[in-house]
């Protein structure tokens, strides 16, 4: 079983494409993970041609575990494997995201879909899933992860629409 997310948000901005670039952009990253308290992003693997641009990301929380869980994890800190792939021809990024706990039994998959809606806007609807698989805790684990998610969404957001008002795109 998994939980089932989806947010809507119309972005001023030029069109898809600056939305969609953003993010790949490690400026726009940058910032991002500033807000969610991210550090230590690395490019595990990227690549583009003319159908797609994808890249997968190394990236460490700077938020410390919950002390029962912190001897399972090196360092005490969460670290995500982040990947991204821009379909170019359909306006649209798969993502996933698996913490390196646990096996990969925790995963979270998504696609960013973006659509002109007028003039400079830009509405994009992120609809995805998490999933756990842990027997009998399952449930609480996505349930958890998708409160997180949903406290966060208004933060990243509006990191989004600051950066593409600040890089006049």
């Amino acid at each position: 079983m998994s939980t089932e997310f989806s947010y809507e948000t119309v972005f001023d901005a030029s069109g898809k494409t600056a939305v969609l670039a953003a993010y790949f952009n490690d400026d726009h990253l940058g910032t991002q993970d500033a807000v969610a308290r991210f550090c230590d992003r690395k490019v595990v693997e990227s690549h583009e041609d003319d159908a797609i641009r994808s890249c997968t990301w190394s990236v460490r929380s700077q938020r410390p575990l919950p002390v029962f869980v912190r001897p399972f994890v090196e360092g005490g800190r969460l670290r995500y494997l982040e990947s991204m792939t821009w379909r170019k021809a359909d306006d649209e990024i798969d993502m996933s995201i698996v913490p390196q706990i646990l096996g990969g039994r925790v995963q979270i998959t998504a696609v960013y879909q973006l659509a002109d809606v007028g003039p400079r806007k830009v509405r994009r609807r992120y609809r995805g899933s998490i999933t756990v698989n842990i027997a009998l805790l399952s449930g609480k684990i996505e349930r958890a992860i998708a409160a997180e998610v949903e406290k966060g969404m208004p933060l990243m957001t509006e990191c989004t629409q600051r950066w593409l008002a600040s890089a006049h795109i």
